[in-house]
């Protein structure tokens, strides 16, 4: 009987390790969007990936104005160190010009500084092309030279606004436009990225069951760059998506692609999330 109960006790003790896990752990990857301080060395070993985890972080205006804003998504724990040649740690960077360096790199990408001073650290966010937000917090130990990225990329608000083929048509008939929000470009890109397929299979099957429907395919960005990049942007990424259907045996003269740039806003590009609805591309009755 002591020796069932033993089992027992082991047994229920597992099951409640596996149910209070936070995520799955994962091999540990840096971010493609954040990128270290110039010439640090991953530590792998002392970082953590999971598949779903969370991260309170600090919002508002430094010192004592802030409210802490819980974010979930997938988590990283990146650590990172700076070595001199001979190995040592090179402690002759200063705290701020590492949050110079992040601020730069987040502002270039579109993101917005929510919090920096030199306790709690640097607090910042980056808008992905998927329609999600990357949150980032950076701390900087400057003696052993050490950073630290906590990292969310809190789940897309619009990933799920995946529309069935009787469903583009019902808004094509009723509207004669729909905007889609499953299709998805590699950063700053015209590449076509894996997670489209679902939303391009399902306009290939739109097409097909409705021979005689004719479209303009167009793109649209949001302000961050300039109008006349923007522009040539969407223009790629309208005939990128275009030239996908074509490979599934659509006749070319029902397929027009237009890049619109930042002329046609949703709404207006004042956050993360607004410019997230304006990076989108749209189906246009012909």
């Amino acid at each position: 009987m002591e020796k069932r109960m033993k089992k027992f006790s082991v047994l229920v003790t597992i099951i409640i390790i596996v149910i209070t896990l936070p995520g799955i752990a994962q091999d540990v990857t840096e971010h493609p969007l954040i990128r270290p301080f110039p010439g640090s060395t991953f530590d792998d070993q002392r970082s953590e990936e999971l598949s779903f985890g969370e991260f309170d972080f600090r919002v508002g205006t430094p010192p004592r104005d802030y409210t802490t804003v819980n974010i979930r998504g997938v988590k990283r724990t990146l650590r990172y160190f700076l070595y001199n040649e001979d190995g040592t740690p090179n402690s002759n960077v200063s705290q701020i010009e590492y949050f110079e360096n992040y601020k730069a790199a987040a502002l270039q990408r579109g993101g917005t500084i929510k919090w920096e001073d030199r306790h709690y650290g640097l607090v910042f966010t980056i808008p992905r092309e998927d329609g999600g937000i990357t949150w980032c917090r950076v701390t900087v130990s400057v003696g052993p030279a050490r950073t630290t990225l906590n990292i969310i990329d809190e789940e897309p608000l619009l990933t799920s606004l995946e529309f069935t083929p009787d469903q583009m048509m019902d808004a094509l008939n009723a509207d004669g436009r729909i905007a889609l929000y499953g299709i998805f470009f590699d950063y700053d890109s015209a590449t076509l990225q894996q997670a489209s397929a679902s939303q391009l299979q399902d306009v290939i099957t739109l097409l097909h069951n409705n021979p005689g429907l004719r479209l303009e395919i167009q793109g649209h960005t949001d302000s961050d760059g300039s109008a006349d990049y923007n522009l040539q942007l969407s223009q790629r990424r309208a005939e990128s998506v275009r030239q996908y259907l074509l490979l599934f045996g659509i006749e070319p003269l029902r397929l027009q692609a237009k890049g619109y740039g930042e002329a046609i806003p949703l709404v207006p590009n004042t956050s993360d999330e607004n410019k997230a609805k304006n990076r989108r591309v749209e189906l246009v009755k012909k």
